[in-house]
């Protein structure tokens, strides 16, 4: 696919997290395809544009004590997610908007002397 992977800024911070705090669930990535908990519901989307984040939860994580933590973590993963696409999605068009700028001035270096104007009657110029 020519997209851009939405995954590439985020799996390094979840692998991060895990390391810093063992008890943080895994998040599994895949794209195309459902994962294989979800075979046979309907509804399901397949292609190249569509992407699944799993959660795997343990007992600890669900526990009354922890329960509305996670809760809340889970719930707050969407406005996470669509944060860290449109942060990605400034810095891209950052970057083109400084390579433009480059190019113009390239092709602004390249352009020929400027041409004298001959004028021919009143405010006609050739």
């Amino acid at each position: 696919s020519s997209g851009i992977n939405a995954e590439w800024p985020l799996r390094p911070g979840f692998k991060d997290a895990r390391k810093a705090h063992q008890q943080a669930p895994q998040v599994l990535f895949s794209y195309g395809e459902p994962p294989a908990e979800l075979n046979g519901q309907p509804g399901l989307l397949r292609g190249d544009n569509i992407g699944y984040v799993t959660f795997v939860l343990f007992p600890r994580h669900t526990s009354p004590t922890n329960r509305d933590n996670t809760i809340n973590l889970i719930h707050q993963f969407r406005t996470y997610l669509h944060y860290h696409i449109k942060c990605s999605k400034a810095f891209l068009h950052s970057r083109m908007r400084s390579k433009t700028s480059e190019f113009l001035k390239v092709l602004n270096r390249a352009k020929p002397e400027a041409m004298t104007e001959k004028k021919f009657g009143v405010g006609k110029k050739f």
